[in-house]
């Protein structure tokens, strides 16, 4: 047996034989972790991110800083609204308010921040949030660094091992695999949601599962990885969002099952096992009960929304064009728009799915082959039943009773193309470890592979976006990358697929330097001194403002919403007949109006109300920012609005807002009393553009 200073001895001597690329990935791979640390650090200290919040400049102009923008590279994408008018200003908020559960600064009672897209709150459900730890030591700005930076690098870290477990130890695909993964379109467009953050813990989850089992001997390495089950399954649990996580769970079982069989021989239980399984077991329940404790209210007003809390789904429907939407995502970066849905709708993962089931289907009637590619046989039949689902559905009881009611079949693809790219990472590292097959044999396979993909895609709404030019470009380099895969020719298929990497998922998201965007805004200073001056007051945020104002401290009636505050309706519908509007996860845009009150819903997920004087004074409004000249109301005396501030840049003004002692809120008219706000929000969360994301779905 050799001995470590003979293993050392001969590693040196293959190091010398290797090429100064081989050299340069090995050091990458072997201080991967210092090298991740160091970016981390990097990018904290420069203050960068990668938020759209520079689209808040389109909305309040008028700075304080001499900067038109924080953009340093890239560009901010409107359409990403759930990051940077929602999640990026529920963080901020939090930051400003010293981080609650019950944020009150949202409405009348408040939101359980929490459930508001997983916020940083001083609570121990943040141990499963690892991304959210920068916010309890860092200021906001290098916190959402630290979130943005952490993310990143965990997921490229976990992508990596991910993919070395999938391809036997092979460092170029693992490498490749790693940023196919982290960069993919529908992490990037996502990348701060529920797509981010759920791929985040599936890696982490398959990856501690993995070496639990195949390290069971160190008891060092056991008990860290099922620290990181606790960790990752706690923060799984709590992204609550069942229409990506049950399918998710679904897959990560699987992935645990096909483990336990594998490894079921090999495996000498002890006491450590007890104790680590029985500890983390219980952990993670009482976290999850804590939570439960201390938001069942706003669980169960979430579950009982119309939008999305009570959508059922039977699965079924899935066209074969839907597989291969993905295809569009090269383009959709450099694009202004996309017919089909929105950018972030058809994002998905690459893959070679095409190419790899046949392959897999024909290699696996071997028993050897299947015993030793196990990990390629679990991700294979994973897929089938998930495309099953997809394809042709289920009875609604069954749906129910899986819970895969819970699950559109437009969501499932996402989940479906991740499995997809597992896949076709195992596969590529599969295959390059095989001969090569015949000349004649692998044209066949790549002429068959680029025409089915040409027709398909050809016959599809996708055609509503590309053209004939763009659909032969993106055949050809499918066809291109099997050939070079399939020929060996390892370093030009790796390129061509980092390429395509690249093009799909590095453009995605700017490059930011802090949060100017919002707090060096003139307008935002403004509010924020009047605040100090006359805390606790209530605001009402016109014309889009709604989650601007709670991100700078600020108590908001008007914002976004993930579940209906009962008392805020209470003064306004007390009689509740305009609940099936706002009842729902929604946008809120209110205006103040002396004529009657009235809600208009303008998307699934938005709406606007006109607020009567009457509920605004009951209310105990005193405040509202507007680019309207609210004094025009003064001479009705319902209401008396004195300007504090502005009219600025944009038009924003901020108005106090008294009323007299006889005033009443008559419905007079006038025609400068009704607002005419804009019927159509920029990229409400699911419904991200004018178009119905769906209209291609059903």
């Amino acid at each position: 047996m050799e001995t470590r200073l003979q293993q050392r001895s001969r590693e040196r001597v293959r190091e010398k034989k290797e090429g100064p690329q081989t050299k340069v990935v090995n050091f990458i791979v072997r201080f991967r972790y210092i090298i991740g640390l160091i970016f981390l650090i990097l990018i904290v200290a420069f203050n960068l991110n990668g938020s759209s919040i520079g689209e808040w400049d389109n909305t309040v102009f008028q700075r304080d800083d001499g900067k038109k923008s924080d953009v340093i590279f890239g560009q901010s994408r409107a359409i990403r609204s759930d990051e940077w008018m929602v999640q990026t200003p529920f963080y901020l908020s939090q930051a400003e308010d010293n981080f609650p559960v019950l944020n009150k600064n949202y409405g009348i009672s408040g939101q359980n921040m929490i459930i508001a897209y997983n916020s940083p709150v001083k609570d121990i459900t943040q141990i499963g949030k690892p991304f959210n730890w920068g916010f309890f030591f860092l200021d906001k700005d290098r916190a959402l660094s630290f979130y943005w930076g952490f993310k990143i690098i965990c997921m490229i870290l976990l992508g990596f091992e991910l993919s070395m477990i999938l391809t036997k130890k092979n460092k170029y695909v693992s490498l490749l695999g790693s940023l196919m993964i982290t960069f993919s379109p529908a992490v990037q467009w996502w990348f701060m949601q529920h797509v981010g953050d759920l791929i985040f813990f599936t890696l982490g989850l398959m990856v501690a599962f993995y070496h639990y089992f195949a390290n069971h001997d160190k008891k060092i390495l056991r008990s860290l990885m099922m620290l990181l089950v606790v960790i990752f399954g706690i923060g799984f649990v709590l992204v609550l969002y069942p229409a990506h996580q049950v399918v998710l769970a679904y897959f990560i079982l699987f992935w645990f099952i096909g483990l336990l069989i594998h490894y079921r021989k090999r495996i000498d239980w002890d006491k450590l096992d007890i104790v680590l399984i029985i500890g983390a077991l219980l952990f993670i329940g009482y976290v999850l009960f804590h939570f439960y404790q201390e938001s069942k209210d706003a669980l169960e007003a979430t579950m009982n929304t119309l939008y999305p809390g009570r959508r059922v789904s039977t699965g079924g429907g899935l066209g074969l064009w839907q597989m291969l939407l993905f295809l569009t995502n090269w383009k959709t970066p450099f694009s202004n728009g996309i017919d089909i849905a929105n950018e972030a709708e058809v994002a998905g993962f690459f893959n070679l799915y095409i190419l790899v089931v046949p392959f897999m289907l024909i290699a696996f009637m071997k028993k050897e082959l299947r015993k030793e590619n196990y990990l390629g046989l679990n991700l294979l039949i994973s897929s089938i039943l998930l495309l099953v689902f997809m394809v042709f559905g289920l009875p609604e009881s069954l749906a129910k009773l899986t819970l895969l009611s819970y699950v559109p079949t437009t969501r499932a693809i996402f989940t479906f193309d991740f499995i997809a790219l597992l896949l076709t990472i195992w596969f590529i590292g599969f295959i390059f470890e095989q001969k090569r097959l015949p000349r004649w044999l692998r044209g066949i396979i790549v002429l068959f592979s680029g025409v089915s993909i040409y027709i398909v895609v050809n016959n599809s709404a996708i055609m509503d976006y590309f053209n004939q030019l763009d659909l032969i470009l993106t055949a050809l380099v499918i066809a291109l990358i099997i050939w070079f895969i399939l020929s060996l020719k390892k370093k030009i298929a790796i390129t061509l697929m980092l390429l395509c990497t690249i093009a799909s998922g590095f453009f995605v998201n700017p490059v930011v330097h802090g949060t100017g965007a919002i707090y060096e805004k003139t307008l935002a200073k403004a509010i924020m001194k009047q605040n100090q001056e006359d805390p606790g007051q209530l605001w009402i945020a016109e014309n889009r403002l709604y989650n601007f104002l709670p991100a700078l401290g600020v108590k908001t009636y008007n914002t976004v919403r993930f579940y209906p505050d009962a008392k805020m309706w209470k003064d306004i519908d007390p009689k509740k007949e305009n609940e099936k509007i706002y009842n729902r996860y929604s946008h809120i845009d209110a205006y103040v109006t002396n004529g009657d009150t009235k809600f208009t819903l303008t998307n699934p997920d938005a709406f606007v109300v006109n607020i009567n004087f009457d509920p605004i004074k009951e209310l105990g409004v005193k405040y509202v920012v507007s680019k309207r000249s609210l004094e025009d109301y003064n001479v009705f005396n319902f209401a008396h609005f004195t300007r504090i501030y502005g009219p600025e840049k944009g038009k924003w003004q901020i108005f106090e807002v008294s009323f007299p002692e006889d005033s009443e809120g008559t419905n007079t008219e006038d025609p400068s009393a009704t607002p005419e706000p804009d019927p159509i929000l920029p990229n409400p969360a699911e419904n991200n553009s004018p178009v119905n994301p769906y209209s291609y779905y059903q």
